[in-house]
């Protein structure tokens, strides 16, 4: 947890660190994926299961227990997959603004990024402070944006830049498309 806690307080530091660092797609997802990404759906359920609703940014919505596990397995395992995709994305773009495609730092990029969107989730125990999680989305976003160019290496301060807002937007676009997945099948 002192590296979720790091990227939140000392990103700047926290992304050289992490541009360094040598690791593999299985050790981030078991060792750091996984777990956060699990935050969100666990206090959902939670919530769901103390209060018998569900919070969105569309409001409160009534749901069943079998409907929120239901849920929260969907939106885990979206989320999951939501990573890996983010990943691909700013694998396959990097080289267009001059880096270098790297699919273990793009998921770096992708999962240390998300971070303060997981985190966020935890305002999913009291369901009406669910659509207060946006924040975090925000967050991550600018988490991205900073992180995508140091870790693929795009070096002309201008292209990063460029590079920064173009990650940005598409880890909004994976964060729509998986939502809208998850309203469907959740």
């Amino acid at each position: 947890m002192g590296r979720a806690q790091r990227i939140l307080t000392q990103p700047g530091r926290e992304w050289g660190v992490i541009n360094g660092e040598f690791t593999n797609t299985p050790a981030l997802y078991r060792g750091y994926i996984m777990p956060l990404s699990a935050i969100g759906p666990l206090a959902a359920l939670i919530g769901s299961a103390v209060f018998g609703e569900s919070g969105s940014l569309f409001g409160m919505v009534e749901i069943s227990l079998g409907h929120a596990v239901q849920d929260s397995i969907t939106r885990y395992l979206l989320g999951l997959a939501s990573v890996w995709a983010l990943a691909l994305a700013l694998e396959f773009v990097s080289p267009s603004f001059g880096g270098t495609p790297n699919r273990v730092q793009a998921l770096k990029v992708a999962a240390y990024g998300s971070t303060p969107a997981w985190v966020c989730g935890i305002l999913g125990l009291v369901p009406r402070l669910a659509p207060y999680g946006l924040i975090g989305v925000v967050w991550s976003l600018v988490l991205v944006a900073k992180g995508a160019p140091l870790l693929l290496k795009v070096q002309d301060s201008d292209r990063a830049k460029a590079f920064g807002f173009v990650a940005a937007g598409g880890a909004a676009i994976v964060l729509i498309i998986f939502e809208v997945l998850a309203n469907l099948f959740g």
